[in-house]
């Protein structure tokens, strides 16, 4: 079969807790960013913008996850908030998704939040054409205004989510997947 008809079937995520180093950098990390502006695009606005996580800017996000959830959540308990802290420490690599939004009549937002998705699984799908795993997170700390001030987004921009990236340490699961027809209808008008 053909590698890229293989891949897209065989598209898969891999938990952040089996991403080790090393992490996608040099030409395999210029190529994922690539594969990003390749993405479909209304009017070419390029709705987006990413973060580079890595090293000991991981520990400093997550001081940042954990107090934003201290502050969502004032009554929680320590476990709850160190774990929040632990979370970019998982893999190597976070690719922070950014949603830069831009005001445009004929690209509304919900268009605009689609192609940066697109540009996402286009950065996936690359990451796995060489080697790398990678798993797409998200949760409350992206819809925290705090959290998006303390990385400093701009108030147009939504943190869309994170790629948390690296080497798999596990074999990826086989998934079965299921058949595209029962989604699918014929529409005759």
């Amino acid at each position: 079969m053909n590698a890229a008809i293989e891949l897209l079937l065989n598209r898969h995520s891999t938990p952040a807790k089996h991403l080790g180093a090393p992490a996608p950098e040099g030409e395999h990390l210029d190529l994922i960013l690539r594969a990003a502006m390749s993405a479909p695009d209304h009017r070419a606005l390029r709705p987006w913008r990413f973060l580079l996580v890595q090293g000991e800017a991981r520990a400093r996000l997550g001081d940042i996850f954990a107090e934003g959830y201290r502050c969502r959540h004032p009554e929680a308990e320590a476990e709850l908030i160190e774990r929040q802290r632990g979370k970019p420490l998982r893999s190597p690599l976070l690719i922070l998704l950014i949603a830069h939004l831009q005001e445009c009549a004929k690209v509304p937002e919900w268009e605009q939040m689609m192609a940066v998705g697109a540009a996402a699984e286009h950065m996936q799908l690359m990451a796995q054409a060489l080697g790398y795993g990678s798993v797409w997170l998200s949760g409350e700390s992206c819809g925290d205004a705090w959290v998006r001030q303390a990385l400093g987004l701009l108030p147009h921009e939504r943190l869309a989510g994170y790629l948390a990236m690296g080497t798999p340490t596990v074999e990826p699961l086989t998934k079965s997947r299921p058949d595209p027809w029962t989604f699918t209808e014929e529409w005759t008008g």
